[in-house]
């Protein structure tokens, strides 16, 4: 395979303590990437932003720096380009320079990516309406909270069993999440798993290190506990 320039774009999270292994894990599958497909990775591009927020500056940098060099432009998802159409007509004239890691080999075209940008559209206001019925809960709890608070989840009062369920719940998916997109990446391995989590810095809900056996629990939580 001919070798090719190439350049990174990777948009993170604006919540500082999800930016490391956000940032972390596109890196390493984008890294996985180049490697497989033998590019030659020249620059990179890192956005702080949330997928509701469709600014784009790091994004317009690194297409245009693609488009001046004749480089890919590789980023892992097309979430993290926007979870909107309103992207759409910036990258249109555009996706010979394209490649998305969850495509594979597969070059980025009209269809798939307006399927794909739709998809993460459904998602964010499914989030949204998540995050504010969750609020809302909270907010019966302890009737002094208010939206917005920097401190909300710590401020809101446990109601018992259901919250520790949620929370050990939300934590497995995340976890269950982050391992789906390694295993794109493709590190399938159960110890390899275990050894890039580590690396990545990702620990367990009680803050240790994963095993196999640990890791096994949390991939097979939601069979375990809705089976």
């Amino acid at each position: 395979m001919t070798a090719k320039n190439a350049i990174a774009y990777i948009r993170a999270s604006t919540n500082p303590e999800l930016q490391a292994n956000s940032v972390a894990i596109q890196t390493a599958i984008i890294n996985r990437f180049v490697e497989s497909h033998a590019y030659t990775l020249t620059d990179t591009f890192i956005e702080y932003r949330t997928g509701s927020d469709d600014e784009r500056v790091e994004f317009n940098k690194a297409l245009q720096q693609a488009i001046k060099t004749n480089s890919v432009l590789i980023t892992w998802k097309v979430d993290r380009l926007a979870r909107s159409m309103s992207i759409f007509s910036r990258i249109q004239n555009h996706l010979h320079l394209l490649r998305f890691c969850e495509l594979g080999d597969s070059e980025p075209n009209i269809m798939v990516l307006s399927v794909l940008l739709g998809v993460a559209t459904q998602e964010r206001i499914n989030t949204s309406v998540r995050v504010k019925a969750a609020y809302q809960t909270m907010k019966a709890e302890n009737p002094t909270l208010r939206w917005g608070d920097a401190n909300m989840a710590k401020n809101a009062q446990p109601i018992g069993v259901k919250v520790r369920k949620a929370k050990a719940s939300a934590f497995n998916m995340r976890i269950q999440s982050v391992v789906s997109d390694l295993r794109l990446a493709g590190y399938t391995d159960m110890k390899v798993l275990v050894d890039k989590l580590t690396e990545l810095g990702i620990m367990t809900r009680r803050g240790g290190s994963f095993s196999v056996r640990n890791l096994s629990r949390v991939l097979n939580y939601e069979v375990q506990h809705n089976g």
